[in-house]
């Protein structure tokens, strides 16, 4: 398996964003060098907003930062376009891989483009969602062919339920068709099981969890034309601390999330797990958004920070 972080101190929630104090990042790259151990390198995950047309420069300016930088990013383009300007959106995202695409890990185009009414936190509540996954994963492959690029394409999205699912993935292969499946180098879920919806105990999180990779396969995939063949990546997973919440229970989730999904890694093609997230937003604040981290907001370890070292040395290997 292959590990990931997102190593910043915010998250998008229901109200608007989730943020507290200051990111320090002389202890973000010392906490990431101590979860890692001897083991491969984490990849770090980030995000940026691309807003239209008129944000295209600021962020490409954002996008040229992160490139600068050491570590080789696993990056997110998010689209929050509210007049849907999907043949921009389309450009932007080749011109960010043909620019940059040898120096980053992956280029995510989309994120959660299946879920809407989160503004703040998916691409689903956009006008033209659904055409944006399709056509700017389309025009960054082109990218990435045309400019000998090595980012690894492809999008993330929320488990799927009820009827709106089945129209969701529908809808992405009337508009892909073959050519968006091609195009793919992985098909990435984000998936929080104990945390949204209905709570479950410890002894059923494996099911669940079973449950959400083999749907997300062998159900949603299936009906948008991707094939096995195409990895899954588990982009975001995560379990906020806080009341009714121990953090001795975050430790166990997480172990549990990671080892039944290193179980169905060569049955269901799983490759990548990418932690949600690093630190608490405000360990201060009762809201579960702001409890996310494995560690508090002042850097200080919750007992699920050595639980994954520990995993990561024993199951991590490298890209």
């Amino acid at each position: 398996m292959l590990f990931g972080v997102f190593p910043l101190g915010l998250a998008g929630a229901p109200g608007g964003v989730a943020a507290g104090r200051p990111d320090d990042y002389a202890k973000i790259e010392a906490a990431i060098l101590e979860l890692q151990g001897g083991g491969p390198p984490l990849i770090p995950r980030a995000y940026v907003s691309w807003t239209g047309p008129a944000s295209t420069s600021v962020v490409l300016e954002q996008v040229a930062t992160l490139a600068g930088q050491g570590p080789r990013w696993d990056l997110v383009l998010s689209y929050r376009d509210r007049s849907g300007m999907v043949g921009d959106w389309a450009e932007f995202a080749s011109r960010v891989v043909r620019d940059h695409g040898r120096q980053f890990t992956a280029v995510q185009v989309t994120g959660e483009a299946n879920l809407p009414g989160i503004p703040a936190a998916a691409d689903g509540d956009y006008p033209g969602a659904r055409q944006a996954l399709v056509h700017g994963v389309l025009a960054a492959a082109a990218a990435k062919q045309d400019s000998g690029a090595t980012a690894a394409i492809g999008f993330a999205v929320a488990p799927g339920v009820g009827p709106a699912a089945s129209d969701f993935w529908a809808d992405i292969r009337s508009l892909g068709g073959s050519d968006f499946a091609a195009a793919l180098d992985y098909a990435g879920i984000d998936c929080y099981p104990d945390v949204f919806g209905p709570r479950i105990g410890l002894d059923k999180l494996p099911g669940a969890v079973d449950w959400l990779l083999r749907t997300f396969r062998e159900r949603d995939l299936a009906r948008a034309g991707i094939p096995a063949s195409v990895p899954i990546r588990i982009c975001e997973n995560g379990w906020p601390t806080g009341p009714g919440r121990p953090e001795s229970l975050q430790a166990d989730v997480l172990e549990t999330v990671i080892r039944t999904a290193e179980a169905l890694r060569a049955e269901l093609n799983v490759t990548h797990w990418e932690l949600f997230s690093l630190r608490d937003a405000d360990s201060s604040q009762d809201g579960m958004f702001y409890h996310f981290g494995v560690l508090r907001d002042d850097y200080s370890p919750k007992p699920s920070f050595g639980r994954l070292r520990g995993l990561i040395a024993e199951l991590g290997r490298a890209a």
